[in-house]
């Protein structure tokens, strides 16, 4: 079949469903912006909750804290009663919401004191999403109530989802939920996380049909990884929505060493970063068939083009549990002393906010840091995608590459141990010493980046 019809035959399939993909961002890049609306509404709510005994973390990737004998999970959708200890929040909000700091405030708050606990909360996680459906917003809480003695363990809890993968493909087609699973599992391994994997879903859709076959598809992801699944209550928005709550534990520390990273480290990816870059390419091109000639007058063919959506979604719907396994061996047991010769200090994955978060965790760890490259999936494609306004973040991912601070010994070590099992490892930049978290960066960022919010964030190399 032609593409191009079967583009068109696609595009109304999810119009039927109240969907446009052309109006959807796809995978992470539908996240609510972090630096516009998330971080303005923290602050102003955090005060406003501390007083009803919920209290939000700093950013994390992941929710973590000591295991304890017996640990009792509970979802509520839009609140409810249950004594929690610590809570993980999806929340959906139409655009209008996202768009507004104040708007998106108001929200978390309801969300959040709508859980009846007689304990003191801790909301250790929080991802948002949008939805261009008016009445699809909700929250989905995954709440946590610890009891019994601490043992010798973390246990590690994420949510992560997505609307859309690849718009050529059918909404209830395996390749969507994997990327969906890993891409939630990948704040855990990130971690060095992969023990006692837990996978509870978060799927909604436009019909009961297609819900159940989203389903079917967790099932069979679990069975293919040997991960234990959890089926909970789900969302009802009638919105397409796919993703999961996901848990771990680990017997080793975590690489959260931030007061530990220094002027002798260096910043390792285990990949390239920006796989949602070519399937927006993808997506526009057949939307719109005149800008094929213009992106081959780039030297950028059709042809390629399609070969660079293929690698990225292959790569996005694989789980990185080979990445975690090689973290967990860099880190020392739990209980035990780190050493900066001999373990990984700080790690994060590269997902909506694209490089932006080499910038939140040079703050974290209160250090300046110099990258001196920014691989993309592909540099032309890339720029091609910003400079026609198709993409403002072209280094944004799904299930993305993780980038760890280690010391320069350690990173040798990595770089031939990552390789051996198929990633494309590299040094890109260093921890030039303490600071405020600046971020030199290349002067061809701005290829890369049009958001103007997003490259202030950064100094640019003259």
């Amino acid at each position: 079949m032609d593409i191009f019809v079967k583009f068109r035959e696609n595009l109304e399939i999810y119009k039927s469903m109240g969907l446009n993909p052309l109006s959807l961002a796809t995978g992470c890049a539908v996240k609510v912006d972090l630096i516009e609306t998330v971080y303005p509404a923290l602050e102003k709510l955090r005060k406003d909750l501390e007083k009803r005994n919920i209290y939000i973390l700093p950013r994390e990737d992941a929710d973590i804290f000591i295991s304890t004998e017996k640990i009792i999970h509970r979802r509520l959708i839009n609140g409810g009663e249950f004594d929690a200890d610590r809570a993980i929040s999806l929340i959906q909000v139409n655009q209008e919401t996202a768009g507004d700091p104040k708007a998106f405030a108001n929200f978390l708050y309801n969300a959040y004191t709508s859980i009846k606990t007689n304990r003191k909360l801790t909301i250790g996680k929080g991802h948002s999403i949008v939805t261009t459906k008016m009445d699809g917003e909700v929250a989905v809480l995954d709440l946590f109530r610890l009891e019994g003695k601490l043992e010798k363990s973390y246990t590690v809890a994420n949510n992560d989802t997505i609307q859309i993968v690849d718009p050529l493909d059918n909404p209830g087609s395996q390749t969507q939920v994997d990327v969906a699973i890993s891409n939630s599992l990948n704040d855990l391994f990130a971690k060095g996380v992969f023990q006692d994997l837990t996978v509870i879903p978060v799927a909604d859709a436009p019909n009961e049909e297609l819900k159940d076959k989203l389903l079917k598809n967790y099932e069979n992801f679990t069975r293919k990884y040997n991960m234990e699944l959890k089926n909970d209550v789900q969302p009802s928005t009638k919105t397409l929505m796919m993703g999961a709550t996901v848990i771990g534990k680990s017997d080793h520390e975590l690489p959260t060493f931030y007061d530990q990273v220094d002027e002798n480290m260096v910043i390792v990816t285990t990949r390239y970063f920006g796989e949602l870059t070519p399937i927006n390419v993808h997506l526009w091109v057949l939307a719109v068939p005149e800008l094929v000639e213009l992106m081959e007058s780039r030297g950028i063919s059709f042809s390629k083009l399609k070969e660079v959506k293929i690698q990225a979604l292959r790569v996005m719907s694989r789980p990185n549990v080979h990445v975690a396994k090689i973290i967990y061996n860099h880190l020392p047991e739990f209980g035990k002393a780190f050493y900066k010769e001999d373990h990984i200090a700080m790690t994060t994955d590269v997902t909506g906010p694209g490089i932006f978060v080499i910038k939140e965790f040079a703050e974290k760890a209160k250090v300046n840091v110099e990258l001196d490259s920014i691989p993309v999936i592909n540099r032309d494609i890339c720029e091609f995608a910003t400079e026609n306004f198709i993409i403002p973040n072209s280094t944004i991912g799904t299930n993305g590459a993780t980038v760890m601070f280690v010391n320069k010994k350690v990173a040798d070590q990595l770089l031939d141990e990552l390789e051996k099992v198929g990633e494309s490892p590299q040094v890109i930049g260093r921890v030039v010493g303490k600071g405020n978290g600046t971020v030199t960066v290349p002067p061809y960022i701005t290829k890369l980046i049009r958001r103007d919010s997003v490259l202030k964030q950064f100094k640019i190399k003259e």
